[in-house]
C-alpha cells in the first residue's frame, strides 16, 4: 500500500511538472527593443511590417498573431526633450491620449511602470490601446497593446504578467 501512495505521488508530480514544461513551451521570450526588458509571448506572434513613419517615431517593433486578436508595438527612445521622471513622463503622455485608468507610480514583477488605458485611430477606426511605460537608465520603453478582440485585454495582461529583466 506504501508503495502505490509513493507511485501515485511521483506520477502526479510528474505530471505537473510535464504540465509546467508544456505551458512554456507554446511561448517565447521577446526583448523590448535593446532595453534590459523582456517579456514571453505566445510562439504564434511574428514581427510585422514598419513603416518609415513608424520607424521614425520610435518604433522598435511591431508583433502580431494569426491566432489571435492582440497586436503590440514597442517603442524605446531617449529621455532628451521628456520628462526625467516616469511618473512625469507617464502623466504627459496620458494627457496627449486622452488617457484613463492611469497609473503613473504601478510596479511589476518588482519593476517600476506605469500604464494607461487610451482610444487610438488607425485606418479610420478605434482601438482601445493599453500602454505600458518603464524606464531603462536615460531610455524610455513603452509596450503599446492594441486590444482588437474578445480575450485581448486577458492575453495583453498575460505578457505583461511575465515582464522581467534581460538575464546576461
Amino acid at each position: 500500500m506504501k508503495r502505490k501512495i509513493i507511485a501515485l505521488a511521483l506520477c502526479i508530480a510528474l505530471m505537473a511538472l510535464c504540465a509546467a514544461v508544456a505551458e512554456k513551451a507554446g511561448t517565447k521570450v521577446f526583448q523590448l527593443g535593446t532595453s534590459v526588458f523582456t517579456v514571453e509571448i505566445p510562439d504564434s506572434f511574428v514581427e510585422g511590417e514598419r513603416t518609415e513613419e513608424d520607424i521614425a517615431d520610435d518604433q522598435v517593433a511591431y508583433m502580431h498573431s494569426p491566432d489571435t486578436l492582440l497586436d503590440f508595438d514597442v517603442y524605446q527612445f531617449g529621455k532628451e526633450g521628456y520628462p526625467e521622471k516616469l511618473a512625469d513622463f507617464a502623466k504627459e503622455e496620458a494627457e496627449e491620449y486622452n488617457a484613463t485608468e492611469i497609473v503613473t507610480e504601478g510596479n511589476i514583477n518588482g519593476i517600476d511602470a506605469a500604464w494607461y488605458r487610451a482610444v487610438e485611430t488607425y485606418d479610420d477606426a478605434e482601438y482601445t490601446t493599453l500602454t505600458y511605460a518603464l524606464e531603462d537608465g536615460d531610455q524610455y520603453v513603452e509596450i503599446v497593446f492594441w486590444l482588437d478582440g474578445e480575450n485581448a485585454e486577458q492575453e495583453a495582461q498575460a505578457i505583461i504578467d511575465t515582464l522581467t529583466f534581460v538575464t546576461r
